[in-house]
């Protein structure tokens, strides 16, 4: 089968068929980066993590740089497939990847110090009310979730996009609203390097309207807008 020009959002798709544009996606450099910022704002020093939505793995490599142990866990196989071979390559101990689903943990009760979803990607959005009462379930500390901000779907290209459910208003509200968690946003550029691969990945991923804009423009770098959501004590 031949890969589509894009798959227009559908990041079903994206997890089941095309894992290695997601690597690629994930791994295009950031300035700065979320996990840069994301010490500053939730202590991660010496903890027990459960990341999860773990992908293809880089979101756990990069918060062992501060957690004494991290637990990546992802429900696509494929996805999977490729976290688990990248701890193989590293050989840390304190990484592992386990199959399982953001709604029902595979973690016992007060299992770990901190819950992490990082671009967790839920649909319906109602899902995320799942995912925290599970997270608050497993977690001794903080339920932590980075997104995008309401307004930033794809970047700065958000008006370009069109034509897409856009539920980050919801995601916010119920992080907010309903369970009463604290908020701060942050901002990274993402630099792309060429046009080829700009539209090779994000074009791929957000749709012809992009790839059209990223040729016409020229453009090669995308700005970024999260929110990092993370529950107060109780």
């Amino acid at each position: 089968m031949s890969r589509p020009e894009s798959i227009e959002n559908r990041w079903d798709i994206l997890y089941r068929d095309y894992p290695e544009v997601y690597e690629a996606f994930s791994n295009t450099p950031y300035h700065p980066t979320v996990y840069e910022q994301l010490p500053g704002i939730v202590d991660l020093r010496g903890k027990c993590i459960a990341d999860v939505g773990a992908g293809t793995g880089s979101s756990s490599l990069a918060l062992a740089q501060y957690a004494r142990r991290v637990i990546g866990i992802e429900r696509e196989a494929a996805m999977l497939r490729q976290a688990q071979q990248k701890e193989q390559g590293t050989g840390d101990r304190r990484i592992a990847f386990l199959s399982g689903d953001a709604i029902a943990l595979p973690l016992a009760d007060n299992s770990v110090d901190l819950i992490t979803g990082i671009t967790l990607a839920l649909y319906p959005p109602q899902q995320y009310r799942a995912f925290i009462r599970e997270g608050r379930r497993v977690a001794r500390g903080s339920v932590v979730y980075l997104g995008i901000s309401p307004g930033w779907y794809g970047g700065d290209l958000h008006d370009i996009i069109q034509g897409v459910e856009k539920v980050d208003d919801e995601v916010d509200r119920i992080f907010i609203e309903e369970f009463q968690f604290a908020c701060q946003d942050i901002f990274s550029n993402q630099e792309y390097g060429t046009v080829e691969h700009i539209v090779n990945t994000y074009g791929f991923i957000f749709g012809k309207k992009a790839i059209e804009h990223l040729k016409r423009q020229g453009k090669t770098t995308i700005r970024w807008k999260f929110r990092v959501y993370w529950s107060r004590p109780t």
